[in-house]
């Protein structure tokens, strides 16, 4: 597969058929618009402006309206679906009709409106339960809550640590002042309540004395009358507000039919939304509309075809080599390389000259990814979850790209288990044993040579997976520097390709011959060719032998990245032993039920663990080692104006 060689699109049309022409661009979804060009205002040719289209940010309000309306649906009249149901279908017809959308969206707004109720009405909830909270304490006390006194006489109120004594309090007041009382109105595990009464003369002697107590006055603010007669107050006012929130949550309950319109709508302005944001991109006169854009050249003809049915003039070009940094990247992938997608993209895609790395990555990733694993146990468990969902759910998009990929990595963990003996970890074993009393010498030959694997077992071959883990590393790396040098070659650079790969070619092929036979020539010749030929850059004839010598400290490099694929035998023998360790923990209990709780918990840790584990590591050995030898990233992806909905699957 390869890249998708676009074309420089440019078009123009009688600005009377623009809404229509972008209409049909985004049936064939081929055109991605772009932005003439970078440029103010001033510097427009002359005649030409911005066009003013349909209101985009309106139209993402209106969306965001619908999006919020579907939420609080989901929120208070919950609908239950199932897990592996496909999405609705609508035709497209439907999908782009309009006259409905004024209806959704007042719905949206009512439904927003009422959550705004509710809202407001939850806090003033709070603020009532907080005053009845604070009054609590207070409720026994006869006195007005906003009494201060008389003229003479001063009432506080005031509260102490509980851990201070109250008879203690009183003997410090009364050594403080005669003319003063302090009467307890409650306590519970933090503090004690109470009003202190004294004469207004007093009250510094009063309070003075009782400040090394932890006396601290307190104020209930705005509170007039009794604390009873205030927190019967609140909970009227509570009752009236649960009511009201009620009324507004079974008023959007009473809305839930209209679910689906909703989503429709919301699907509609997505659609909208693509086209007004195409529109903004356009430079008008009075009566045209200017567009640029790009079309992968494979569409072309069907492009004109659509263009033919309007007035209008269009033509295509290939990018010039300066612009493919501007150059949209669309990969042609088949069915065994689409999975693919998730990794590159999840990376970074490549650019416009570059190579696609998904046919030159997928027997790799797949492979490492079997390997690592490499359980049948946790192979079928992958390929019943893949099948599944892209059976009876049909996903869309990246969800669709994730379980692909789940459902050929699981095949090549199947097969890689199949190879090594592992069905979740040695649960044959470990259950015939236990409570068959059946030992694996006792067992059919052809299952023992299934537990044991077919090709080898990672446990007792461990030196054979170590080697074969590097080994793999090295065929790879090879291959990215082949691929290195075939791209330098389709760029003219076909002697840069032999000095640069062929000189390192030349170093392990001599590497090799001189271990097994002893001749190092070979290898010196490369090593020579590496100092004679990597320091070509440098501009003084110093400067070229330290670049060439200085490039020998690479080869701690290479060695450095065929190690790092001996992560390939240590996540198969970490899932291999925690799967048996859980096995085995099981076996011990002498219990059925017991061995497969735990066996059930602990491989489906182990599985979940290796999942994502075995994904990252694999990325790893991709990213780093596999694309820093070929791969040319910076691409940006092909976005063309399109119908995308995210609540529909579109029928004809």
């Amino acid at each position: 597969m390869a890249i998708v060689k676009m074309k420089k699109l440019r078009f123009m049309t009688v600005s009377s058929q623009a809404s229509d022409l972008l209409r049909e661009l985004q049936l064939l979804g081929c055109v991605e618009i772009t932005e003439p060009r970078t440029m103010g205002e001033d510097e427009l040719p002359g005649g030409l402006s911005r066009c003013a289209g349909a209101d985009a940010a309106r139209l993402r309000a209106d969306h965001a309206a619908l999006i919020s309306g579907i939420k609080l649906l989901d929120k208070y009249a919950p609908v239950k679906t199932k897990i592996l149901a496909p999405l609705p279908e609508a035709k497209l017809s439907e999908l782009l009709d309009e006259k409905n959308l004024p209806a959704g969206i007042r719905l949206a707004e009512k439904l927003i409106g009422l959550d705004d109720r509710i809202r407001r009405l939850s806090a003033q909830e709070s603020r009532e339960r907080a005053l009845v909270e604070s009054l609590q304490p207070w409720r026994d006390l006869d006195m007005p809550l906003d009494c201060s006194g008389t003229r003479t006489s001063a009432a506080i109120l005031a509260v102490f640590p509980a851990s201070a004594e109250m008879e203690k309090i009183r003997l410090a007041l009364r050594d403080a002042t005669e003319n003063a009382e302090l009467f307890l109105v409650s306590s519970d595990k933090d503090l004690h309540y109470t009003v202190l009464v004294c004469l207004r003369t007093d009250m510094e002697e009063a309070v003075a004395g009782l400040r090394p107590l932890g006396y601290s006055a307190i104020s209930l603010g705005d509170v007039a009358g009794t604390a009873r007669e205030n927190i019967a107050a609140a909970e009227t006012r509570l009752d009236e507000i649960n009511r009201e929130k009620a009324d507004c949550a079974a008023e959007i309950i009473g809305e839930a039919p209209g679910r689906a319109a909703l989503k429709l709508r919301a699907d509609t302005l997505s659609i909208m939304i693509a086209k007004a944001e195409a529109e903004a991109k356009r430079l008008c006169t009075e009566s045209v509309s200017c567009f640029e854009g790009w079309v992968p050249e494979e569409r072309e003809a069907e492009l004109a075809e659509a263009l033919g049915k309007y007035d209008c003039a269009w033509e295509t070009a290939d990018p010039d080599p300066e612009e493919y940094p501007e150059v949209p990247v669309k990969l042609k992938n088949n069915r065994f390389t689409r999975p693919l997608n998730m990794v590159t993209e999840m990376y970074s895609l490549p650019a416009y000259d570059g190579v696609d790395p998904n046919p030159l990555m997928a027997p790799f990733f797949i492979l490492f990814y079997g390997l690592m694993m490499a359980d049948m146990g946790y192979g079928i468990l992958m390929i019943i979850a893949g099948l599944l969902v892209l059976k009876k759910k049909k996903p869309k998009g990246g969800m669709r790209t994730f379980f692909e990929l789940m459902l050929v990595c699981g095949i090549a963990v199947l097969l890689s288990g199949l190879a090594t003996g592992g069905f979740f970890g040695n649960s044959i074993v470990a259950f015939s044993e236990a409570f068959l009393g059946i030992t694996a010498g006792d067992m059919p030959v052809w299952l023992q040579k299934f537990n044991d694997g077919l090709l080898f077992n990672p446990l007792d071959d461990t030196v054979f997976v170590l080697f074969g883990s590097m080994a793999l590393g090295f065929i790879q790396i090879i291959t990215g520097m082949i691929v290195g040098f075939v791209q330098s070659t389709k760029e003219g650079k076909f002697w840069d390709a032999v000095m640069d790969q062929g000189s390192w070619w030349l170093v392990f092929a001599g590497l090799a011959i001189g271990a097994v036979t002893g001749f190092w020539w070979v290898a010196i010749a490369g090593f020579a060719a590496l100092v004679c030929t990597q320091g070509r850059s440098k501009p003084t004839l110093i400067g070229k032998v330290v670049g060439g010598v200085a490039s020998l400290y690479d080869i701690t490099g290479y060695f450095g990245d065929v190690l790092s694929y001996t992560r390939i035998m240590a996540l198969m023998l970490a899932g291999t032993v925690i799967a048996q360790v859980f096995n085995t923990l099981g076996a011990m209990t002498g219990n059925i039920a017991f061995f497969f709780i735990i066996f059930l918990i602990g491989n489906m840790l182990n599985f979940g663990l290796n999942l994502l584990g075995c994904y990252v590591h694999d990325l790893r050995l991709q990213c780093l080692e596999y694309f820093g030898k070929f791969y040319k990233d910076g691409g940006r992806p092909f976005k063309p104006v399109g119908i995308n909905t995210t609540f529909y699957n579109i029928t004809e």
